[in-house]
């Protein structure tokens, strides 16, 4: 072991290392859930971000928690892909849930309420099964769009007491070595 690396140990500043330790440790591992069946779901919108792909194509994501049956609580990921050419179907399937402008999507809005949600079973080219959402729909008969529930407040970021650490709380060796 360098003389570096005795001194810092990888642990993220701030981490208490046994507790972690403890918790990992003590922690079951979560089981593997196989993708659920292709079909119509009943689901809740719990929140919702702009995002973009790997090669910077715009979409709107929404994560759905089923809500009845075998499969409530699995969560599924809606997409739509804000792209010249898909705009106008994206738009015309947000309307339908009351996302009719884009601050509402900027702002994260979901739909309340419970959401018709069709699944499909695809297989990826290495033959893992996943599961994609085909359309997500009002639940009721009515044309209206569902009312929309208020964007999530993200939590408040921690704050840390301890000021960060500044070239005067490093080791001297360090410094007077030139290493920083």
């Amino acid at each position: 072991m360098t003389e570096l690396s005795k001194m810092f140990d990888g642990t993220p500043a701030g981490v208490d290392r046994a507790g972690l330790a403890d918790a990992f440790n003590g922690t079951a591992p979560a089981e593997v859930l196989d993708p659920i069946p292709a079909g119509e779901y009943q689901a809740r919108a719990v929140d919702a971000r702009l995002d973009e792909t790997r090669t910077g194509t715009p979409f709107y994501m929404m994560r759905l928690d089923v809500a009845a049956g075998e499969h409530a609580g699995r969560r599924l990921v809606a997409r739509w892909y804000l792209s010249p050419a898909a705009l106008p179907y994206s738009r015309r399937d947000l309307a339908a849930l009351g996302l009719d402008a884009f601050a509402r999507l900027e702002r994260g809005e979901v739909p309340g309420g419970l959401l018709r949600v069709r699944v499909a079973l695809r297989r990826d080219d290495d033959g893992t099964a996943r599961n994609e959402v085909r359309s997500v729909l009002p639940c009721a008969s009515s044309a209206s769009p569902p009312p929309l529930a208020a964007a999530p407040v993200p939590p408040e970021p921690k704050t840390d007491p301890t000021p960060p650490a500044g070239v005067d709380d490093l080791p001297a060796g360090l410094v007077d070595r030139g290493m920083i």
